[in-house]
Parts: structure tokens; sequence; C-alpha cells
């Protein structure tokens, strides 16, 4: 952190969450074994990554890091990286005062009055980061996305979509494997927005919002042929707690009597209907959702609880407590009869599901995961799995040597793919023994320990949230746009 020197006995800035000061650039990076030919674009990764120390160390969360882009850039085998910080209107505030200037929101804190000229409210840039209309945007659900260039990282401004969004979007986008629109909603309180946004133009084509209730903390959804698909869960975020300093991401199970429920948004119609799944749990994030003879079939994470007790907002727990190992389940909704059911797919605990996104709405065999087995208490994830929902089966490797706590995977299909694993799992690794980051390239159709790939990266990515990789036809359509100016 950028001025001082700290002590804390927080995970969330320590080992692999700890924040990197530097930008970096290099390129030529040291690879072991070797890139794939045909993989070719760039991948990007966003980072929780304090810039100055926060003003109450203790209940400072990962979740309130300031956002550092990571580009990797792989073509002809080789490899390139830049890092650079979004600079959105708080962080420039920020780094004019010289310091942190907001108190926590995850966790709360002591508010202090901010200094004549700040923004109202700090925008982090700090969930997830992907090329769309031509922009590289950064995502926080609690303000506008940014703008940056996709080669240089310069940050331009927010991006509301032409005017299409005023306050805030969902970083869980997802692209219509049809025809590349961008499938995304924002959540204000009780109200989801859902939105639809055309690939050519940017634009938002389709909105209509509706009322859920309650204030759930709607982070993540999933889309299938004809549906949205969001849950209400007991996991709340509360903004008048964080203007009073208490935890604004609340657990509260009072408020859902009934227990979880499933909300469907008919996309043709935008007919809304409620399913009572029953429970009290929250879904973390979703691999996918599809329709299957009369059924909705929706896969993802779930755990026992999020945030602070809403019976002990004066002492929550502590950072890391709070969020609890999330365990795969597969929920089931009869579109006739409108009842739904769940299941546990396996007891592996893990996070970030991801699958090969040509596949988003529609029936997927395979899943992608990092395990949260806790072999260590220094990080979070400790292994990359691969789920085939025909088989029933899940394989599990660690990282090579000294690497372990890796993030989310990202597919990559080969150029000349025959087959939904035909291709490539992306993901980064920290080295315990340099402190550095690696990028791992395995097979995703043959997972075994040993990568195909391990490129050197020249300081260490804070462990992060979400990414997406970008090929090499859309990176450079991107650049040469933003170069047009």
């Amino acid at each position: 952190m950028e001025n001082t020197h700290v002590h804390t006995d927080n995970k969330f800035l320590a080992g692999p969450f700890a924040p990197w000061a530097e930008e970096n650039v290099a390129y030529d990076l040291e690879v072991d074994g070797q890139i794939p030919e045909d993989l070719a674009g760039a991948l990007f990764r966003i980072s929780a990554n304090p810039r100055f120390a926060p003003l109450d160390l203790d209940r400072y969360h990962w979740w309130e890091g300031d956002g550092m882009v990571c580009g990797v850039y792989l073509r002809d085998g080789r490899a390139a990286y830049r890092t650079r910080w979004v600079e959105t209107d708080s962080m420039r505030f920020e780094v004019e005062q010289g310091e942190a200037v907001y108190s926590g929101f995850a966790n709360g804190g002591n508010p202090r009055p901010l200094p004549p000229g700040a923004p109202p409210a700090k925008n982090v840039a700090n969930t997830n980061v992907g090329i769309f209309d031509d922009h590289l945007l950064v995502y926080f659900e609690g303000g506008l996305p940014y703008s940056m260039h996709p080669e240089t990282l310069e940050t331009y401004g927010t991006y509301d979509f032409h005017g299409g969004i005023d306050v805030l979007c969902t970083a869980h986008y997802k692209i219509d494997p049809s025809g590349g629109d961008m499938l995304f909603f924002a959540a204000t309180g009780p109200r989801i927005t859902w939105l639809r946004a055309d690939a050519k133009t940017g634009t938002v084509i389709d909105i209509h919002s509706f009322d859920i209730g309650v204030p759930v903390l709607m982070h993540d959804f999933a889309v299938s042929e004809n549906y949205a698909v969001f849950f209400v869960t007991p996991a709340q975020f509360r903004l008048d707690h964080i203007m009073q300093g208490k935890p604004g991401v609340v657990w509260d199970e009072k408020s859902l009597p009934h227990g979880v429920q499933i909300v469907l948004l008919d996309r043709r119609t935008h007919a809304v209907t409620w399913h009572e799944v029953g429970g009290s749990w929250a879904n973390t994030h979703f691999y996918n959702a599809y329709e299957d003879s009369g059924r909705l079939i929706i896969d993802g994470h779930r755990i026992t609880r999020l945030g602070t007790p809403a019976d002990r907002l004066d002492a929550p727990p502590s950072a890391h407590s709070w969020f609890p190992p999330a365990i795969p389940h597969r929920w089931t909704v009869d579109l006739a009869t409108g009842t739904a059911k769940e299941e546990r797919v396996s007891g592996l605990a893990g996070e970030f599901p991801k699958i090969n996104d040509d596949y988003t709405g529609r029936r997927h065999r395979y899943g992608y995961f990092v395990t949260t087995r806790g072999v260590s208490r220094d990080i979070m994830s400790d292994g990359l799995a691969k789920h085939d929902y025909l088989r029933d089966t899940t394989v599990v490797v660690e990282g090579p040597g000294p690497l372990t706590s890796p993030s989310e995977p990202v597919f990559v299909s080969r150029a000349d793919a025959i087959g939904e694993d035909d291709g490539y799992l992306l993901s980064l690794w920290w080295n315990r023994e340099t402190d550095l980051t690696e990028l791992l390239v395995h097979d995703a159709a043959d997972l075994i320990r040993q990568p195909l790939a391990r490129v050197k990266l020249p300081s260490r990515v804070p462990f992060g949230f979400h990414g997406s990789w970008a090929g090499q036809a859309t990176l450079d359509q991107a650049v040469a746009r933003q170069n047009e100016g």
C-alpha cells in the first residue's frame, strides 16, 4: 500500500491477497512448457488491491480492494503482460489526498466526513473485466462500469451503454452465444432491472423492472434460452447500514419466513414467476441454466450463510468467517407445475464455477471451478476441478511445486474445437516461494497436474474475483477502434 507499512492479522491483507503497489509491464515472459500456437488473444483479470491502507484494518474486507487490471497477451507462443489501476474518480481523489478517505462497506467501520470535493461514494471497480462494444469494461456493483483501453489499460471514464443504465449494473453479465448480445441486470434495493445490450451498437434494446420485496445481495444470475434466473435469499445489501458505519452485507433469515425463492423472468413476455425452494442459504455463483423436457435446470454453488448476522451487527465476525465454503448444487424447476427442488451434486467445496461460455443457456456437460477445501489457512482456493455432469465424476488437480491459490478458471476453445471440453483452462496461481504469480494453461479435456505451460509473471496479481478471455480478432478490433479515438 502506497502510504504506509501496516501490520494486521486480517487474512485479506496478507499472502496471496496482500496489496501490490506497482503497475507493471513486461514482454517475452519466461515460459515453462509451451503456450499452444492457437491460443491467441488476451486474458484479462481484475484484482482487489488496496492502494492505500484501509481506514479500519481489522474490518477491511476483500470485496473492498481497489481494482487493478491484469492483461496477459498471448500470440505465436509468446506472452506479454501489463497491469494498471482502474483510475476511478474516487481513486483519483484518494491519490490527491495521499490516503484512503472512504470507509468499508462489507463489515462496516467508522465513516468520516468526506473531504470537500470527494465523490459521494467509492467505486472500487474490482469485480469483473471484459471486452464489449470494443471497450475493455471493468465492473463493480456499486456504480457504473469503467472503460479502459484494451492494450494500454488507460482509464477513460464511466461507461453507461450509451445512456442505457444510470446508476449501476451487475458484474456478472452473460454473452448470448447466438449473437453476442450482453444479458445483464441492475439490482437497486428490492428492485431488479433486466437488461439486454446489442452486440453491434452497445445500446440497451430490452429492459424490464420488477420488485422482489427485499434488498437481496443479488450478485450473480443465470440465463436459459427463454428465462433469466434470480435467487431471493437471506443475504442482503443494506445501504442504510453502510451510511451508519454498520455492516452492509447482512444475513437476515427473518426477512424470508418461507425460505429461499427462485424468481424467473420470461425473456419473451417479461412475465415473472416465483418458485419456492425453502431453507436458509445463499447462492454464490452459477455455472449455467438450460431447459430440458419442460424443466429448467440450474447449476451453481451455495453456502449456509453470507455476511454479518442481523442480530450481531455491532460485532461482525472476522472478515473471512462469514463466507463459509460453498458446495455444488443443482436446482430443477418444473415449468408446468411451478414446483422446485434442489439436490447436492457433490460434497467438494469450491467456488468460481465456470463453463465453456459457448454453452450459455443450453445443456452443458462440464463445469470447472476452484476447490476451497481449507488445506491451508492463508489461502482460499487450493485446487482446480472439472465436474462431468454426465458421468457424475469430479477431477481435482493441485498446482505443481509451490503453486497454490488458483484464480477462477477461464475456458478457451481450441481453434478447431470438436467437443465441449476441447480447449484450455487458464488460471492464475500464487507461487509461495517467489511471492509472484504464474499463468497456467491446462488441457481442459485431459486435466492433469502438469499444465501445458507455466507463464512466469513479473509481479504478484493479488487474489481477485473474475475475468475473461478475448480472442485475437475481438482484441485487435477493440484496440483499433480505441486507437482511432
